[in-house]
């Protein structure tokens, strides 16, 4: 049928399949109403539509609920933040109902292997295997974490979909949301914003130096000593590669692009063994004084939570020699872990 209109009195082979085409009108329609919404959001279009926020737009212009609001902007941040997932609904690949499905549990190192899950399964099937997945991730949080190495440089495994993101809920008053977004629509005027979280990361450092200087109180010997202000403990199971941080929500998978960033720049510390760095200290601070105590990624030039960063890897015979060393912030430190070839095009631009 190229029409879909309602017309009754038809027979039920006609009813059946006017239903099934209408479903699949619906289904395309969603797709493309998400990928146009991410588009108004990130763009920041609204504001030329005549309104201060997206959320006021969706419910003025789209007449969206509260609830359909936040799902919209939810989806089409997950999308941003996967750009393997976000392909395949913009090539037509992957459904509205499928994509809201896997964003619940993909992270930019899983999102091709559940892309691929979605295309082989039914809706039915792959709401069974995200809710698996997400069951299995919080028992092993709730799992003791043990006491395995402290990153131990050696071949890692592929870490399973298990390592599921984790949201963190805050609520404002409406005064203070709406200095949120003053701020956020500032940071936006003066360049890319990068990843939230790394944001509210790097803002909560500014807020701790800050309260350090006013108090006259030493900056960490980490920091004095050319290491990082802030150490996270990540421990790799010797047998199965896994590896894990210990936190307040319990022990919580992280990713292999996560593992082979530590390798870059950490210290790690084996039971019977003396504790070692993967980077001279004195190395470091060279790298670090050579790079201005800025990430060296075209258009960053960020200042805090600064990594060294191995151009060829360990794993592949790269040396600690300057040559093969770069200072980037932790957010960037993930992306070339992540996606090589796209920051290694960046920088060779």
């Amino acid at each position: 049928m190229n029409s879909i209109r309602f017309e009754p009195h038809k027979s039920a082979c006609f009813a059946d399949t006017a239903l099934k085409n209408s479903m699949h009108a619906i289904e395309q329609a969603q797709q493309c109403a998400v990928l146009w919404f991410g588009e108004i959001m990130r763009r920041g279009l609204y504001r030329k539509l005549g309104y201060f926020s997206i959320n006021q737009y969706a419910r003025t212009e789209l007449k969206f609920s509260k609830t359909r609001t936040g799902d919209f902007i939810q989806l089409a941040r997950k999308l941003e933040q996967l750009p393997e997932v976000r392909k395949s609904v913009a090539n037509g690949q992957l459904g509205y109902t499928k994509a809201r499905e896997i964003v619940k549990v993909a992270s930019p190192e899983t999102a091709k292997g559940w892309v691929e899950e979605a295309k082989g399964s039914s809706r039915r099937e792959l709401e069974r295997k995200v809710a698996e997945a997400r069951i299995r991730a919080r028992q092993l949080a709730r799992a003791n974490p043990g006491q395995g190495e402290l990153m131990p440089v050696r071949k890692t495994r592929n870490i399973p979909a298990a390592a599921v993101p984790v949201r963190l809920s805050v609520e404002m008053t409406p005064e203070q949301f709406a200095r949120y977004e003053t701020m956020l629509e500032k940071l936006h005027k003066q360049g890319p914003v990068g990843n939230r979280a790394e944001m509210l990361l790097e803002a909560m450092v500014e807020l701790i130096a800050a309260r350090n200087n006013s108090s006259n109180e030493k900056a960490p010997r980490g920091a004095l000593a050319g290491g990082p202000p802030f150490q996270v403990h990540i421990h790799q199971c010797p047998d199965c590669g896994e590896a894990s941080v210990s936190t307040g929500k319990g022990k919580l998978l992280v990713g292999q692009a996560v593992i082979e960033r530590a390798m870059c720049d950490s210290q790690v510390d084996e039971p019977g063994k003396r504790n070692t760095s993967t980077i001279l200290p004195a190395m470091r601070r060279m790298v670090l004084t050579r790079d201005r105590h800025k990430c060296t990624t075209a258009g960053c030039e960020h200042t805090r939570f600064l990594e060294v960063h191995h151009i060829k890897p360990r794993s592949l015979g790269g040396s600690n020699h300057p040559e093969n060393l770069i200072t980037l912030c932790s957010s960037c430190h993930r992306l070339w872990h992540e996606k090589p070839e796209a920051m290694a095009a960046m920088a060779g631009a």
